[in-house]
């Protein structure tokens, strides 16, 4: 179990005068939900994802790493992030985003260094781990929503400071991407490009490569094909406008690379598993 002294001088974790606050706590996938396989990147919110059942591959940034159950990923605001397509169901998981995140040492809504493994083990801690989130979800019954609010924020404070030792523990080895140097030149080109009216032909002419060699190398190294890898870009990017702006769905799918909205509409079903619609309207509430 994770010591009560590890848990006590939690605001000492933190630069003067800061607190980070719980966003949201999702909980996502299980045995009869589908998982999303979209890429995000949140400028604004850094997120801490548990591992509850299942294993796979996920990618932070420019690297694949392997997880399973009883790992935590720590992703810093601004990292590209994602779930690859190789995972044993059922599969679950519990997604807390974080705001005013500021760690002693480390720039603003970061977690980690750059030369840190952004997947914990927590191995015997785990079980301490998911009675905090079983606190949570007992203070997201109360009614009385300030008071729930701050508890959460108390508790979230709490929770960081009992992981933060686990950083310095033995965490998986990241898996290095096969032709890592064309694969990560390549999806560069796409994180640049993805929302424009974007072809394989026109990736390959712009870099000069063999299209069958190009998406060959694309897919050893990331698991999806590039116009897959683009679209499930465009899909998480249109993930954060509908959680985060007002926006209508129209616009959202213009500023995501799509004319028709209805057909934009249609994909993110496809990935997401509910529509727009309804995806904003589970996040509002």
């Amino acid at each position: 179990m994770v010591r009560a002294s590890v848990i006590e001088p939690a605001a000492s974790i933190f630069e003067a005068n800061t607190r980070p606050q719980l966003f949201y706590l999702q909980r996502e996938g299980g045995e009869k939900k589908q998982t999303a396989h979209t890429l995000q990147s949140q400028a604004e919110t850094a997120e801490m994802i548990v591992i509850e059942e299942g294993c796979g591959r996920y990618m932070v940034d420019n690297q694949v790493y392997d997880i399973a159950k009883g790992n935590i990923i720590l992703l810093n605001a601004g990292v590209l992030h994602g779930l690859c397509p190789e995972i044993q169901t059922p599969f679950a998981t519990r997604r807390l985003g974080i705001r005013n995140l500021h760690l002693k040492g480390l720039p603003w809504g970061h977690f980690i260094g750059e030369d840190v493994s952004p997947v914990l083990a927590t191995e015997k801690h785990f079980a301490a781990i998911q009675l905090f989130l079983s606190l949570f979800d007992v203070l997201q019954e109360n009614a009385q929503k300030q008071l729930v609010s701050e508890a959460k924020d108390n508790l979230l404070a709490s929770l960081l400071a009992a992981i933060m030792p686990l950083i310095h523990s033995t965490v998986p080895n990241s898996t290095r991407m096969q032709e890592y140097d064309l694969g990560l030149h390549i999806k560069e080109y796409i994180d640049e490009h993805y929302l424009e009216d974007l072809r394989l032909n026109d990736i390959a002419s712009a870099l000069h490569i063999n299209p069958y060699y190009l998406s060959h190398t694309f897919k050893k190294a990331v698991g999806y094909s590039p116009i897959q890898y683009m679209i499930r870009r465009r899909i998480g990017e249109s993930q954060n406008l509908l959680v985060n702006t007002s926006y209508t769905i129209t616009d959202i799918a213009l500023r995501c690379g799509y004319n028709n909205s209805n057909y934009f509409q249609a994909v993110f079903n496809s990935i997401v598993g509910m529509p727009p619609g309804r995806y904003r309207k589970a996040w509002r509430q």
